[in-house]
Parts: structure tokens; C-alpha cells; sequence
């Protein structure tokens, strides 16, 4: 797959698909095998209006918690820009969650003018409603479990989670969002020009032909 529509809602069958590959412990009928370039960015959006379950709840959170500093808060904040549709209501009870565990909290401040308060409150899932609601998500009048976030529980333990996702296990490795997405779409789409690769990534063109080359060789 050698471009990415960013602006596109993503379907609940590649969120969980994502979701999997990513190392969230799901399991699902519904869920396919990974053969593309993963955006982190896109699927940390997604995960605002993907939550439909208990169970993918808590493992996304869990996922935030274990994998949020190597997210770029400039690149969700530019995806964001040009039109990467998320809830901002659950986008801000994340980022309230992502600050108070001081996951490089600073650099989400620039994120938080793109979250807005639900008009009245709403539940985040179907059924009976908890007594005493997750307070990042209270905040903007999002009602859900406070959950244990058993990351054990939840997710794949990080070693193999690196094995099998080559975005993930890139951004723990170069210092550079651009470097390790470069490298992680090169991975999958080896012939893909810089103008590509920028596309497919979300990241800025310039910034995409100064190390495309260098990448592409060193691959």
C-alpha cells in the first residue's frame, strides 16, 4: 500500500487489526494479518472513536501508557490540521491520562487547543455505567470504567511486540519521527519514491527527501 489517506475514518476491522498487530491481547474474528505500513499517530487517533468494547478499552489505554513516548505530539497535532478525523473528547480525556503519568507531558500542551468538553455528558460504552467514572475522561464529560490498566494482562510483552512491528520497534530505535518512519515505510514498500513515502507517512516532504536517500541505501 503506497499511500494513505489520512482524512479517512478508520474502519473497526482495521483498528483491531492494527490494534493486534501493535500489541494489544485481543482476540476477534474480525481481526486480519498486518501487510502495510501501520501509522502510530492514525491509529492513537482512531483509538478516540474506535473504543466499543471494555476489553479494547483497557488495552488501548494500556497501550498509551506503555508506548505514548514515542509518539510525536507535533505529528497528531498536524494530522489533526489536515483533517484526520478523532473524537475530541476522548482525544482530551487521553492526553489528561498522558500528562498525569508525565509521558513527555510538555509536548502534548500543543495538542490540548484540539480537544473540546462534550456538550452534555455521554457513555463511551454500552451498558450499565460505573459509580465512580475514569476522571481524565470526566473532565470532558465522558463517562467510562476507571479502569486497573493491568498491562501485563493486556498487552503482548514488549520484546515480541518489537519483533513483529517494525514502526514501533523503529521509533524505540532512531531518535528521529521522520528517521523511523522512513525506514519502517521503506520496510514495506521498498521502490516507494520520497514523495511516497511522505504521503504515506504524514510528514513533512522536506524533511522526507533529506533522509529518504541515506535510508533507502543503509537498508
Amino acid at each position: 500500500m503506497i499511500s494513505k489517506n489520512f482524512s479517512s475514518r478508520m474502519s473497526e476491522k482495521e483498528f483491531l487489526s492494527e490494534a493486534k498487530y501493535l500489541g494489544i491481547a485481543i482476540e476477534s474474528d474480525r481481526i486480519e494479518s498486518i501487510h502495510h505500513y501501520v501509522d502510530l499517530e492514525s491509529f492513537f487517533l482512531a483509538g478516540t472513536y474506535s473504543l466499543h468494547s471494555s476489553r479494547i478499552t483497557e488495552g488501548f489505554l494500556c497501550w498509551v501508557l506503555r508506548y505514548g513516548h514515542l509518539l510525536s505530539p507535533s505529528k497528531t497535532r498536524r494530522l489533526i490540521q489536515s483533517g484526520a478525523p478523532c473524537d475530541t473528547g476522548v482525544l482530551g480525556g487521553l492526553i489528561s491520562l498522558i500528562v498525569e503519568h508525565r509521558i513527555n507531558s510538555k509536548q502534548w500542551e500543543i495538542v490540548k487547543p484540539y480537544t473540546r468538553k462534550a456538550p452534555k455528558k455521554r457513555a463511551l460504552l454500552k451498558g450499565p455505567q460505573p459509580k465512580t467514572p475514569n476522571p481524565h475522561f470526566l473532565k470532558y464529560n465522558i463517562i467510562t470504567n476507571n479502569f486497573k490498566m493491568d498491562q501485563e494482562k493486556f498487552l503482548a510483552p514488549i520484546s515480541s511486540t518489537y519483533r513483529s512491528s517494525i514502526e514501533l520497534k523503529n521509533r524505540a530505535l532512531f531518535g528521529s519521527v521522520v528517521n523511523a518512519d522512513v525506514a519502517s515505510y521503506l520496510s514495506w514498500n521498498p521502490s516507494a519514491t520520497p514523495y511516497q513515502v511522505s504521503k504515506g507517512t504524514g510528514n513533512h516532504k522536506a524533511r522526507v527527501f533529506d533522509v529518504h536517500k541515506d535510508i533507502k541505501i543503509a537498508l
